[in-house]
């Protein structure tokens, strides 16, 4: 069975709209990164292949969870592209949706995976509902900490992605230096790959990416581009703009300003960076065919368009 399916089978409920949210979440999620990772670190070692999905499947459930808590809270209308599913189907079943595939995820992983490993996905919660609060609560205050950035999508994203690959080592049975050093490869992707999606929303296709240009300055978050931006504000006018609440046209106009000042260009190079050193430290792993495919997925997040 595969991670799309075990999640369907894990998932099933007597609310249909709860089980229609899922479905269609599921269906709508062509990467599914974060399980892939799972089971490529598993390669790395000896692998329980059904252990594995299943352990993958876990992840990928709380990455949903995850984010549908965030719609909720951002009053997003669009996923990928497609209504969220508190618009689809209503915020209730959203968020029952959400609490279905927390309470599955756990029930998986506990069954599946040792203790520890139980212990370390808990943790991560936390960080991630500590980072989306901090994005919640500075909305619409321009500044200029990358330190906080950083702090933000490493709970928000990097988090999530190291676990997956250390997990998947470790549940393998690779040695420890090796499930530490994907876990350090996790983390340096995962900080790389959220600066290419904040990137991508002031650069992007829409149609591509499955939001408007400027929808995160629309919903007063600022980012690496907005933040590098205003380190060149000499003016105050880009300031000025992020200092209160956008329509649509303002937050396009505000975009354009951040790509004439730098921030585009500036994040980019701060996105390379932490891409190469994810690719520093998957050249010194095991010649097997995982290192690879680990390989050309870091340098596809790099480039990709969506």
């Amino acid at each position: 069975m595969d991670v799309r399916n075990l999640i369907l089978d894990q998932t099933v409920s007597a609310d249909a709209g709860v089980q229609a949210s899922i479905r269609s979440m599921v269906e709508s999620n062509a990467k599914m990164l974060r399980p892939g990772l799972v089971l490529l670190a598993a390669g790395f070692g000896a692998p329980d292949s059904g252990k594995m999905t299943r352990i993958a499947a876990a992840v990928e459930m709380l990455h949903m969870a995850s984010l549908i808590h965030d719609d909720i809270i951002d009053e997003a209308p669009l996923r990928r592209g497609l209504p969220t599913l508190a618009v689809r189907h209503g915020p209730r079943a959203a968020v029952l949706a959400g609490d279905a595939l927390f309470a599955r995820c756990f029930a998986l992983i506990a069954d599946y995976a040792e203790m520890e490993e139980v212990r370390r996905l808990s943790r991560v919660m936390p960080r991630m509902l500590e980072s989306e609060m901090e994005q919640s609560g500075s909305r619409f205050t321009p500044n200029r900490s990358v330190r906080r950035y950083l702090r933000r999508i490493t709970g928000k994203t990097a988090l999530l992605i190291s676990l997956s690959l250390f997990v998947g080592a470790k549940q393998s049975g690779c040695p420890d230096p090796l499930c530490f050093r994907l876990r350090r490869i996790g983390y340096a992707m995962g900080i790389g790959f959220q600066i290419i999606d904040d990137l991508l929303n002031m650069e992007g296709d829409g149609v591509k990416t499955g939001k408007p240009v400027g929808s995160d300055l629309f919903q007063g978050v600022y980012t690496l581009p907005a933040i590098l931006a205003l380190r060149a504000d000499g003016d105050g006018k880009l300031t000025r703009m992020l200092s209160g609440t956008l329509n649509r046209q303002a937050a396009g106009k505000a975009a354009a300003l951040i790509r004439e000042r730098g921030g585009v260009e500036g994040a980019r190079v701060a996105a390379d960076l932490y891409t190469r050193r994810a690719l520093r430290d998957i050249n010194l792993l095991p010649d097997v065919p995982s290192r690879k495919m680990l390989r050309e997925i870091a340098e596809s997040l790099l480039t990709r368009q969506s």
